[in-house]
């Protein structure tokens, strides 16, 4: 049976700094246990979505939290780099008017009221502060070490240190936020060559910030699943979402630390490229929410993805009966979220790449999927969020999606400019080998 995979937190402070101790052992491997210190350098790298495009008006434009940016702004580089002293962080429009909201604040307001909440005040004195470097429609390779916006990180990281060793605060870099994949799908790269940049690049961070600020404890990078492939189509005549699959493949490896905080189809989009300002502001919050559970609680985060299955025969029919990690049980197939594209996401292709025909998909339980078809499915794929034939723009009712997703949002819930927004978890897309050597009780994990 599937479970949460929950580690008991012992947590003391020392000096002002709050140490996350993990009695059951360290999540993905790390050299040291997390740790949040005085002050955190959280940065948001990646594409435009890093750096909040079209995310405007701009929605955080006050400060409630004490969590901080640097004088020159959320996005110090549109200012001529100032930073020369800390001031409190908010949102606001870049001078040539392409860019607002940026996830960083969402991520690092939610991860504070966390704290403030769960742990009853005595995280009183941690922040974050916070910087939006990225660059907009590039590829990775642009921002790896050696590269100009790579050189960003590291005058934040000197100026942080700098400033908080000025204050009398301790300071270190746990982790940081990861937007980007569009330009790689574009650019038609393979998801192994993607997998093996990413993985690059966060040990040049960790190993750069560790050099700084002489950390201990290993840097983990936050990101997400690219949803917005089809808007590529012109350039990459495929439905087939190579980075997507790359990201979920990395959140997957055994002491990976690339995290998944949410594929990104269920969010609306200005353009279908680029997020609204709340849009981009509730990503943000996800990104803290899992940050909290990893950094904090010690959780093992993982995304929902399928991890068994058993194939059998119902009459002149098939089925195939798909067991999920669940974060939060049960599954729900939300066609009131996401407008259903047909068999809720789900298809299925042979070794040829040819489709099945899928019959029927419903729930079995808290978190099995049967898929009914009329041909024998062995050793075809099962595939989510890769039905749709036009192209169209990203969204929940227009872009490549699907409509499974967990139960978290009856309990975990923002609030954005008056609306209030269900934090369920949804399933990313991906591709699933129904081989024959499977079973349901062999396969539990990944």
């Amino acid at each position: 049976m599937i479970q949460r995979i929950v580690m008991k937190v012992s947590t003391c402070f020392r000096t002002g700094v709050l140490f996350c101790l993990l009695m059951a052992g360290s999540p993905y491997g790390l050299a040291e246990k997390p740790v949040l210190t005085d002050w955190n350098y959280l940065l948001s790298y990646g594409q435009s979505l890093s750096v909040g495009w079209t995310a405007k008006p701009v929605v955080t434009t006050e400060q409630k939290n004490g969590n901080l940016m640097f004088k020159g702004g959320v996005r110090p580089f549109e200012t001529g780099n100032d930073r020369s002293a800390v001031i409190p962080l908010v949102e606001g429009v870049s001078p040539d008017g392409a860019r607002g909201e940026t996830p960083v604040s969402g991520a690092a307001g939610n991860l504070v009221r966390l704290l403030k909440k769960r742990a009853s005040g005595k995280a009183s004195n941690v922040r974050f502060l916070c910087s939006a470097d990225g660059v907009g429609g590039v590829s990775i390779g642009v921002l790896s070490k050696g590269k100009a916006p790579y050189q960003r990180i590291l005058d934040d990281l000197t100026a942080g240190r700098e400033l908080a060793s000025k204050a009398g605060k301790s300071f270190s870099m746990p982790c940081f936020l990861w937007t980007q994949g569009e330009t790689d799908q574009q650019d038609r790269k393979t998801g192994e060559w993607y997998k093996e940049k990413m993985r690059a690049l966060i040990q040049d961070i960790d190993a750069d910030a560790k050099a700084v600020t002489g950390q201990k404890n290993d840097v983990l990078c936050f990101g997400y699943q690219v949803s917005s492939h089809l808007n590529y189509f012109a350039q990459n005549p495929t439905d087939y979402p190579a980075i997507a699959v790359a990201q979920l493949d990395l959140a997957l490896e055994k002491d990976s630390r690339y995290i998944m905080t949410t594929p990104m189809y269920h969010f609306s989009y200005s353009d279908g490229v680029h997020l609204t300002a709340p849009m981009s502001r509730l990503y943000g919050e996800y990104a803290g929410y899992v940050m909290y559970k990893v950094l904090v609680e010690g959780v093992h985060w993982k995304p929902i993805h399928p991890v068994a299955h058993a194939v059998g025969r119902k009459g002149k029919d098939w089925t195939v009966d798909v067991k999920f990690f669940v974060p939060v049980p049960p599954l729900a197939l939300d066609t009131k979220m996401i407008l259903d594209p047909g068999n809720y996401g789900f298809s299925l292709v042979n070794g040829l790449g040819e489709p099945l025909e899928i019959k029927s998909v419903t729930l079995h339980g808290r978190n099995v999927v049967r898929i009914v078809t009329s041909s024998d499915p062995s050793g075809s794929h099962l595939r989510y969020g890769m039905t749709l034939k036009e192209k169209l723009p990203s969204g929940p009712r227009t872009g490549a999606r699907g409509c499974l997703r967990d139960s978290q949002g009856e309990k975990v819930k923002t609030r954005i400019q008056d609306v209030v927004y269900r934090m369920d978890n949804w399933c990313p897309f991906f591709d699933y080998p129904l081989e024959p050597r499977n079973g349901m009780n062999k396969k539990e994990s990944r």
